[in-house]
């Protein structure tokens, strides 16, 4: 079948430094390799990736990448199926319009989407979009099943991993699909389909940017269950990781193919096992490479010991972080986050120790938060900053899709619609420009605002007053191609899309004239 994947344009703030990532859509690209293993024919339309200087609005929020209208123009004519995909919930609220107009274009392709968003919610995404079904879960095999049912025009109902609407009119969501247990079979992802270049040009990746960059995944899932955490659902519970050689293939041959030198994994929690992640320095240490790597989302600190550290540093990791999430071992516990405080600074030192840039990840507002949780998390920051940390992020807590934490919110009526004010708050709660929405009776919405922007400015007050240096290096870092650490990426991420928007403004200013 002809096969159009797109991945939409999405919602950035220049004070919501998550939003100002440019990253190429791992994700989909693993789709578009398992649909061509297949034998489809594939197209794909990168909104974010096709545009990276395009800023719009929609609905008061600002759009980065192709609008709406472009992205509908440049799908084929003659495709069969047009597969779209949605990680983040606030997101939701544009990608519908765009769902709907793709609809409007083309009233006989099957469209589907895949991802996060419609694995939390796939009753409001097939009620309020329309769409032919949904893929829940790890997708590569479910979708080479779901395209071959249209190919054959066999009933849905037989098939596990989706969600869709039956011939009468009512959704069904079916159980899910097994996860796959020999990930080394998945095809690596069609990046040919992708502009890497222009993904490098403009720079902008998940960690400090050291050079021609590549996202990476060595495993999939995560072994703990977070409350307030989407992988239970989207992943269930089973870590599995990819052979140690086989990634080091992957990454020589980004090497080779694209000049590459700094990778990006951005696996939930790659460190898990001691011997994987010895096996995996091993052999990059082995054939010589000279790279940098980076785990710039939260990782687990269990298996960091001096020995690991150093293995790190010689294949040449650069920085990572660890996500305790709270500085209160109740709220911990109550979050079930399986973290030892002292044993996460414990491994912080020796990665420091081994020449590795430490961040971490907090969160304040959780609905077990009280003011002295609060000021223990703040207690923890300021240690973090002491220690020597190179970033921390501090965000409001959130109630992500069907995760055990939301559905107690809904259980006791705290959440009683899924309006777009709710999916909307799922984008503000890491911008620090905006107000946030408070889940927790004990802080009001501008209250739980002030709590985070305080707490943010802490640790970057002891963060340079440790090392005033750093400063200078600020400053140099907004003008060079690379940055040292996170930090300073975020800066110049922000100073760059602040710049592109000015331009733009006064472009459009002098236009109108």
């Amino acid at each position: 079948m002809k096969v159009c994947l797109i991945e939409p344009s999405k919602f950035v703030s220049l004070t919501n430094f998550v939003s100002t990532i440019s990253m190429p859509p791992i994700g989909l690209a693993y789709i578009a390799a398992a649909l061509r293993g297949a034998g489809h024919e594939v197209t794909v339309v990168d909104g974010p990736g096709s545009a990276p200087r395009n800023f719009f609005h929609f609905k008061d929020v600002r759009v980065r990448g192709l609008t709406k209208e472009d992205i509908v123009k440049r799908i084929p004519e003659d495709s069969e199926v047009i597969a779209l995909g949605c990680m983040f919930t606030s997101n939701w609220v544009y990608v519908r319009e765009i769902v709907k107009d793709i609809r409007a274009r083309f009233p006989s392709a099957k469209l589907i989407m895949g991802g996060e968003h419609v694995t939390g919610f796939p009753e409001l995404s097939l009620e309020q979009a329309p769409l032919d079904a949904v893929v829940l879960g790890e997708g590569e095999e479910i979708v080479v099943h779901l395209l071959d049912h249209f190919a054959k025009e066999a009933p849905l109902e037989e098939l596990d991993g989706v969600a869709f609407r039956s011939s009468d009119g009512s959704i069904q969501v079916k159980s899910r699909y097994r996860r796959i247990k020999d990930i080394d079979s998945i095809s690596w992802p069609a990046w040919d389909l992708f502009d890497i270049k222009q993904y490098n040009e403009v720079n902008q990746p998940h960690g400090a940017s050291q050079g021609h960059f590549m996202p990476m995944l060595a495993t999939r899932g995560c072994p703990f269950q977070c409350t307030f955490c989407t992988s239970p659902n989207m992943w269930t519970t089973e870590w599995i990781a990819r052979d140690s050689k086989n990634v080091v293939d992957e990454m020589q041959h980004y090497q080779e193919l694209y000049g590459t030198s700094d990778f990006q994994f951005e696996d939930l929690t790659a460190i898990v096992r001691k011997d994987w992640i010895v096996e995996f320095c091993d052999e990059v240490v082995r054939r010589g490479m000279k790279i940098t790597f980076q785990m710039p989302s939260g990782t687990r600190s269990e298996s960091i010991d001096a020995e690991v550290a150093q293995k790190l540093k010689a294949a040449g990791c650069h920085e990572f972080a660890f996500a305790p999430e709270s500085g209160d071992p109740e709220i911990l516990k109550a979050i079930k986050k399986k973290v030892k405080l002292p044993a996460m600074y414990e491994a912080a030192r020796n990665a420091m120790d081994a020449g590795i840039n430490v961040g971490c990840f907090f969160i304040i507002g959780f609905p077990e938060d009280t003011y002295r949780s609060v000021l223990k998390t703040y207690a923890a920051m300021v240690k973090c900053a002491l220690k020597g940390f190179t970033n921390v992020n501090l965000n409001a807590y959130s109630p992500q899709p069907n995760t055990e934490s939301f559905r107690e919110l809904q259980a006791s009526g705290v959440i009683t619609e899924l309006d777009d004010a709710y999916l909307m708050s799922l984008f503000t709660f890491q911008d620090f420009g905006a107000k946030k929405t408070s889940y927790n009776p004990k802080f009001g919405d501008r209250e739980l605002s002030a709590l985070v922007i305080f707490g943010q400015g802490l640790f970057y007050v002891f963060y340079f007053l440790r090392k005033p240096r750093r400063i200078y290096e600020l400053v140099i870092d907004l003008f060079s191609s690379s940055a040292r650490n996170k930090s300073n990426k975020m800066a110049k991420s922000a100073l760059k899309d602040a710049f592109t928007v000015i331009k733009t403004r006064v472009k459009n200013i002098f236009s109108a004239a």
